[in-house]
């Protein structure tokens, strides 16, 4: 009578490959800049509705609310760049 094998081997996917997870591990930043698009399409495409804003004297009408967010947005994203490059441009006292 052969014996049987009664070992089972798992496939190829539920092992997961060697490589899995590689590129999460050794780009974590990567991986957040990408969570943080995802979060900020989704935050913008809810926005779409025309609103008015007052900006001292002036008076904007019927602005959509997407293009007030991606102002905004951009203009932050400068401000925190340039402010990180001016203290990274610092050199500590000696």
């Amino acid at each position: 009578m052969e014996q049987q094998n009664n070992t089972r081997q798992s496939s190829a996917l539920a092992r997961g490959s060697k490589k899995s997870g590689q590129w999460l591990i050794s780009h974590p930043v990567g991986a957040l800049q990408l969570i943080g698009l995802i979060l900020l399409i989704i935050i913008v495409a809810q926005n779409l509705e025309p609103t008015s804003i007052d900006i001292l004297f002036w008076t904007l009408v019927d602005i959509p609310k997407l293009l007030l967010l991606l102002i905004s947005m951009v203009t932050g994203a400068l401000v925190w760049e340039l402010a990180k490059r001016t203290l990274l441009r610092r050199k500590p006292a000696a």
